[in-house]
């Protein structure tokens, strides 16, 4: 088993393409021969970022007649890996079928049927019961053929380990959790050539955000920017430095309390994300378990953790395995009333500051290394081979 094919749902500007960019590198160093293909756009493999070689191919769906030309044997893909049963990738990996013999392995990230449910604001029965009258987009799973999909499958691959639930009983899985590039994410004091670029106010307390807003984490954001604003309100200068697209209004039509009080920078490239965390004081991931946050692994988490800062999160995935008031502070709901109580804490205490630090560093060394997670899923690929 040498030929691995993994398979995105969108081009390289996702931050699912980070994690297969990296377990596809280091499967090469293991001697693994690898090739990613993308529905479109194959050439945004740069956007992984201007310092990370890639070490595979690359491909676009529209050329799969000539997939096994890519590998160094020129035969065609022992192991295909598909992130995420969406349509896109389903229908994609109907074809290869038609055309190759592998053992296909299908990720999952995220509760597919609550991203379905948001998507068309109906309730999943109601889709699912719709017997073929609704029409369901290529980006998201149809909500019987997708477990249709994964019953098919030789195996699942899941990154947290309550997407289980989903796995069909006969299907061997494994959790397979993201890393880190400690080479660019780690313990540094703000650049003071970005703190003028991004005009940072001096003597403020100051929050990174590093994501998009969509409509499954409206509530989430928002509570980030109603706590710099309440800190704000209590004569305590705050601000909140944003990268990300917004893709729904979640800040109402009178946004000005909220965008007062932040620096949004909208894209930028994956290389000056170290830089915008450094200038954070605290790192915040909000929200509460729920249909949408028990099933994920913010990919945010991994670099915050790296930094070295103290982290807040809620007691939900990656929550659920690290230890209050040691690897982070961790809550029942991280909104913006406790955002700003923990903040106070933090700084209040600091011994609490300097063991939070400390126990996010230790975190991210011990479980989000992309070369032992590797190691596990090389493993995984030689139980089902």
């Amino acid at each position: 088993m040498k030929n691995i094919l993994f398979v995105l749902y969108e081009d390289f500007h996702s931050n699912s393409a980070l994690h297969v960019h990296h377990f596809a590198n280091n499967l090469v160093k293991l001697g693994f021969d690898c090739v990613v293909a993308v529905p479109r756009n194959k050439q945004t493999v740069s956007q992984v970022g201007e310092d990370l070689t890639h070490l595979y191919k690359v491909t676009e769906y529209g050329e799969f007649y000539r997939l096994n030309k890519l590998f160094k044997n020129q035969q065609g893909p022992d192991v295909v890996h598909v992130w995420t049963p969406r349509e896109v990738t389903r229908n994609y990996c109907h074809k290869l079928r038609k055309a190759y013999d592998f053992k296909l392995v299908i990720h999952l990230e995220d509760n597919e049927e609550y991203v379905l449910e948001k998507y068309l604001n109906k309730p999943f029965k109601e889709i699912a019961n719709a017997n073929g009258s609704l029409a369901i987009p290529d980006n998201v799973s149809h909500p019987q053929k997708y477990r249709e999909f994964l019953a098919s499958a030789d195996g699942v691959t899941v990154i947290i380990e309550k997407l289980k639930e989903f796995v069909p009983n006969n299907v061997p899985s494994l959790v397979l959790w993201p890393g880190v590039e400690t080479d660019y994410f780690y313990p540094r004091n703000p650049n003071p050539e970005i703190v003028k670029r991004f005009n940072i106010p001096e003597n403020t307390l100051v929050f990174s955000y590093t994501g998009n807003v969509h409509a499954a984490n409206t509530h989430e954001v928002r509570s980030l920017y109603l706590a710099v604003a309440m800190l704000n309100r209590e004569g305590k200068p705050a601000v909140l430095v944003r990268t990300g697209r917004d893709f729904c209004n979640f800040l109402g039509d009178d946004d000005n309390w909220a965008r007062k009080y932040a620096i949004e920078l909208g894209y930028v490239d994956r290389s000056l994300m170290p830089e915008i965390l450094a200038l954070a004081n605290v790192l915040i991931q909000p929200g509460r378990p729920d249909k949408f946050n028990d099933y994920r692994f913010p990919c945010k988490l991994p670099e915050f953790l790296a930094m070295g800062k103290p982290v807040i999160l809620p007691g939900t995935n990656i929550g659920l395995v690290m230890e209050n008031e040691k690897d982070a502070l961790v809550l029942p709901m991280v909104d913006a009333v406790n955002i700003v109580e923990s903040v106070g804490k933090l700084f209040e205490e600091n011994f609490l500051y300097k063991q939070l630090s400390e126990g996010a560093i230790n975190f991210a060394k011990t479980h989000l290394n992309w070369q032992k997670n590797t190691e596990l899923l090389k493993s995984f690929y030689e139980e089902i081979g």
